[in-house]
């Protein structure tokens, strides 16, 4: 087993911690506009809430008990234990990616990801769905998302971009080699 970088205490630990820390209470700030109780996804999974804050946005109350695009929804207790589980031992695999990953990109890339997986995990974990709230639908952006959400599809283009340019460089040192 390797060495523990120091790097991933900040990557790892710190940055996940934050995107977390704010995926929960913009998702608490949101259920508190509707003035609904916060376990709303535990009592209605269908609560149909929505409020106009601009010509393009809104607050749309949804609660996801699948993944993207309501995937893998409607599996009851056996689907939630079993997308919880999936997504934390998702995030020890990116873990132990991170520890060994040099490149600055793909270590915020990665910290973004496990925050994001680990926001999600808890309101799954404890209502049994997910939290979403952000709805641009307006501008014919049909998905209601969160932060967590958001941080999860950072990091993917982010590792997407890492890779890019890791394979860019490559290329460009075996064809000067």
């Amino acid at each position: 087993m390797g060495k523990i970088r120091p790097s991933l205490w900040l990557w790892g630990g710190l940055l996940p911690a934050c995107v977390v820390a704010l995926d929960q209470w913009s998702k608490a700030w949101a259920i508190g506009k509707f003035g609904v109780p916060h376990n709303i996804c535990a009592i209605n999974p269908y609560p149909n809430l929505s409020i106009e804050i601009s010509p393009v946005f809104d607050l749309a109350l949804v609660c996801n008990q699948g993944v993207s695009f309501h995937m893998f929804s409607g599996h009851g207790e056996v689907g939630r234990i079993v997308l919880t589980a999936f997504a934390l031992i998702m995030c020890v695999v990116l873990l132990v990616w991170l520890n060994r990953e040099r490149s600055k990109l793909m270590s915020l890339s990665l910290g973004l990801i496990i925050g994001g997986a680990i926001g999600n995990a808890i309101d799954r974990a404890r209502y049994g769905a997910v939290t979403d709230f952000l709805n641009f639908s307006d501008i014919h952006f049909i998905w209601v998302f969160n932060v967590a959400d958001s941080a999860i599809t950072t990091g993917v283009a982010g590792l997407l971009l890492s890779m890019f340019l890791q394979e860019r460089a490559r290329k460009r040192h075996s064809e000067s080699g």
